[in-house]
């Protein structure tokens, strides 16, 4: 199994401006989502701690859906920002901005290593934060959240999980259930797995900084810019039923996916749903689903 050298994770971050991060990697774990999670907090808010395993034998994506790594195929690590509370919940939408960031940093990467100045068009984001390339998945981005009293303080920190295919998996029995494709064509990384975390997580502490600073309108034009449903015909699904069909319209300013429906302009909030556009439920369902 290859090691993940910090050094270069560093290398990779102070490249684009990121200080100030204990950066650290394992050879295996069961998932660096739950490591940063369940360590103790401190007296206060810590500096920003990234986390990256070369496998993880139990990684999670949303909806408690696991995630298959495959070592030098795939990056996995997680970021731990902490903070102290506002009051009230936690910050809605910092996965949406996540999301972004992760996108515009895969885009740079693929315009980096190809002479083609067009692959940064096949990055896109299935709402709220599934990551693919030319209408396949190559990752996902799980946010996790806790608090806990400190000093008379309320400390918060929220866990960044990201996961990303570099290579399209090698899936023979099939586990995956649904088109998957990796960022990088071919049987070779162009970049290592080392660059691409470290300009990843670089790209993410910044927009966590700057949606803390001013919430989610800094990113709606790279949303727009990234969205892989605006415009398609989309069902909510809940519980792996359909709850609501409409356009997708974008997202509010909240990061709620807006659905067009027959009923009118509907909220769709992450947590409660997944979304899968109409045309792929049909291919998977075997069966017309009717538009309405």
């Amino acid at each position: 199994m290859p090691a993940i050298d910090i050094d270069s994770i560093r290398a990779a971050m102070e490249g684009v401006g990121a200080t100030g991060v204990q950066v650290e990697a394992v050879a295996e774990t069961g998932s660096t989502n739950r490591v940063l999670m369940d360590a103790p907090f401190g007296a206060g808010p810590a500096s920003p701690r990234l986390l990256a395993a070369a496998r993880q034998s139990a990684g999670r994506g949303r909806q408690g859906r696991g995630w298959v790594m495959e070592p030098g195929r795939s990056a996995a690590f997680s970021l731990a920002l902490e903070r102290l509370a506002h009051g009230g919940r936690p910050a809605v939408g910092l996965s949406i901005a996540a999301g972004v960031a992760v996108a515009a940093a895969l885009a740079a990467l693929l315009e980096e290593t190809t002479s083609d100045r067009g692959l940064d068009r096949g990055i896109g984001l299935k709402w709220p934060n599934d990551l693919q390339r030319a209408g396949r998945k190559i990752g996902g981005i799980l946010l996790e959240s806790r608090r806990a009293p400190v000093g008379g303080a309320q400390l918060e920190r929220y866990v960044v999980g990201i996961g990303l295919n570099l290579l399209a998996p090698r899936d023979e029995d099939g586990a995956i259930g649904q088109p998957a494709g990796g960022l990088f064509d071919g049987e070779s990384l162009p970049v290592s797995v080392e660059r691409v975390i470290g300009r990843v997580a670089a790209r993410v502490l910044d927009a966590a900084a700057l949606f803390f600073r001013e919430g989610l309108a800094p990113f709606a034009d790279d949303w727009h810019r990234f969205d892989a449903l605006r415009g398609r015909q989309v069902a909510a699904l809940v519980d792996g039923r359909a709850g609501a069909t409409g356009i997708a319209r974008g997202i509010d300013a909240d990061g709620a996916l807006l659905l067009d429906t027959a009923a009118g302009l509907k909220s769709v909030r992450a947590g409660e749903v997944s979304v899968r556009a109409v045309a792929d439920r049909q291919a998977l369902a075997g069966s017309p689903t009717p538009a309405r």
